[in-house]
């Protein structure tokens, strides 16, 4: 094998291996997003058997639970560009 080859053959490895790293760290993402929408639907449902709905808006764990499920989620779509740019661009 030539170098060029041994090139390519690193090069397309590395591509692979960054992609699946992308994925490992979609997949912790989601689960801690999912962690944290279920820790709000805790706080959600003592809430409504406490009659306390209109008290729990200005929880402050609540509104940090909220914040935490935002950024996740936009860490989330962040990733998921990153591979669909690297898919369509190893085509």
């Amino acid at each position: 094998m030539n170098e060029t080859t041994l090139n390519k053959l690193k090069n397309k490895a590395t591509e692979l291996a960054s992609g699946a790293l992308s994925r490992v760290e979609i997949a912790a993402e989601e689960n801690r997003l999912k962690n944290r929408f279920q820790a709000l639907g805790r706080k959600v449902y003592q809430a409504v058997q406490g009659d306390l709905l209109n008290a729990m808006k200005d929880d402050p764990s609540v509104v940090a639970l909220v914040g935490e499920i935002e950024e996740t989620q936009k860490k989330i779509a962040a990733l998921e560009e990153k591979i669909a740019g690297k898919e369509s661009g190893s085509k």
